[in-house]
């Protein structure tokens, strides 16, 4: 890849200080940053990018995405029970193939928005990871696994199938056998049991001594739904924290997605456990689904961001959860623009075990690094805190160049790796027949 150097760039590093070079360089060889600093560059290098009027960044970490559910954009936002009643019986009309190009096309809304890495757990995650080793992004993959039917979850039928969960585990183990570690760690795997209700207790257990066998963690939901929450009370005796504390899953190694209907006692044992939180407000927010983050922050609990699934801007998302949780009782010393970006960038490298590699601008790291068009009128005027002018103003179509373990996979807007047209035709194609074919299904009974 040679030598390149960009340079006259603001360089906003996210690195421990958080500091900020109003003029600086990045030396980027190979896939790492080998040098930065402030002024002129005075070496030589094969390729000089002039990033005069531009900012300069680590590229976002997304903590909780599903790429392929950019397939149900508008269809659960306003519709009431469209999780239960829509989105989940819908899935059903997936296959290997299709989830393949819907990946795709999430990948691309991601990586234009200047998610660089991202945390995935889905259906046929083989095929999730191809898309992301294809289009030239960082990813952690889990495997959804569950031994239930999820379709049938809005009528609250909870029957196991223990087949089911085997069948799933061993599609995750081959994942991690065939992709963890691919292409220098661009990829890494996690076991994904789906979430509290949709995994048996046992099954859980199991997944937690194949974790330790293979040296991997874990991506979950817990307590999304009050229907969650109930069924786990009743059915063992304790919250779905209890859940996770009783199977093992619970600590360190677990990113843990929204955390809604939880008591004074499980946001606790979310803090003593250092369980990382991964809040995706804007989409809760979309259903009035707040989480108690006050009570988070008081108790120090490790919160970080991400996008879930529909609409995967991590801008709009730094906003909502900033708006959400002020409108919570948080303060600005709580959740601030500053942190916003710290929760999307190096917070969750450090929850994933990548901080040595992502999530900040600083010699030795992947070169994952995005550039941001200063000049357009929402970042004008610009004052002495760029990272707030950034963080309440930017949007994703302000994000002009991408920068992935050395590679540009965007530049000047344009996706560098993929034919983008061909990606969104087939990605508005397969949606249409998936839409048409869950109407005409069984499935298609919104009254439950």
């Amino acid at each position: 890849m040679g030598k390149t150097v960009i340079q006259n760039g603001m360089i906003i590093t996210v690195d421990r200080d958080d500091r900020v070079l109003d003029k600086g360089y990045l030396v980027i060889e190979g896939n790492k940053i080998t040098e930065i600093g402030a002024g002129d560059y005075q070496g030589e290098a094969d390729c000089v990018v002039d990033a005069a009027g531009k900012a300069v960044l680590p590229g976002i970490v997304d903590a909780h995405s599903h790429v392929a559910g950019s397939l149900f954009k508008a269809l659960t936002e306003d519709p009431e029970n469209g999780f239960y009643g829509l989105s989940l019986p819908m899935e059903g009309q997936l296959t290997p193939e299709t989830t393949y190009h819907l990946s795709l096309l999430g990948a691309v809304e991601q990586m234009k928005a200047g998610i660089t890495c991202t945390n995935d757990i889905y259906h046929y995650m083989d095929r999730v990871t191809q898309a992301f080793y294809d289009i030239g992004m960082r990813a952690v993959v889990s495997q959804n696994i569950v031994d239930v039917d999820i379709a049938a979850l809005r009528y609250d039928d909870y029957t196991r199938y223990p087949k089911m969960g085997q069948d799933f585990v061993e599609q995750n183990i081959r994942l991690i056998e065939d992709w963890n570690g691919k292409d220098d760690g661009r990829i890494t795997c996690r076991f994904g049991p789906h979430a509290t209700d949709t995994v048996s207790l046992e099954l859980a257990k199991q997944i937690v001594e194949l974790g330790e066998k293979y040296g991997v963690g874990f991506h979950t939901h817990i307590s999304q739904s009050p229907r969650e929450a109930k069924y786990v009370q009743e059915t063992y005796g304790f919250s779905c924290l209890g859940y996770l504390k009783e199977s093992g899953l619970l600590g360190e190694h677990l990113m843990g997605a929204h955390c809604i209907y939880i008591s004074d006692d499980d946001v606790k044992m979310l803090a003593e456990s250092r369980t990382p939180m991964l809040h995706c407000a804007e989409m809760l927010g979309k259903r009035g689904h707040v989480p108690p983050v006050k009570r988070m922050f008081d108790e120090g609990v490790r919160l970080i961001l991400g996008t879930d699934w529909v609409t995967q801007d991590c801008w709009t998302n730094m906003r909502a959860a900033i708006s959400m949780d002020r409108m919570a009782g948080c303060t600005v010393h709580d959740m601030n623009a500053k942190k916003a970006l710290r929760k999307s960038t190096i917070e969750p490298a450090e929850a994933l075990g990548l901080d040595d590699k992502i999530g900040s601008l600083e010699a030795g790291k992947q070169a994952d690094i995005i550039l941001i068009d200063l000049q357009s009128p929402n970042l004008t005027p610009m004052f002495d805190d760029p990272v707030a002018t950034l963080v309440y103003n930017a949007n994703r179509h302000d994000v002009c160049d991408v920068m992935i373990a050395g590679r540009w996979t965007v530049r000047d807007h344009l996706l560098k790796t993929a034919e983008e047209k061909e990606i969104l035709a087939n990605g508005q194609k397969i949606a249409n027949e998936i839409y048409q074919a869950h109407l005409a299904s069984k499935n298609a009974d919104w009254n439950h």
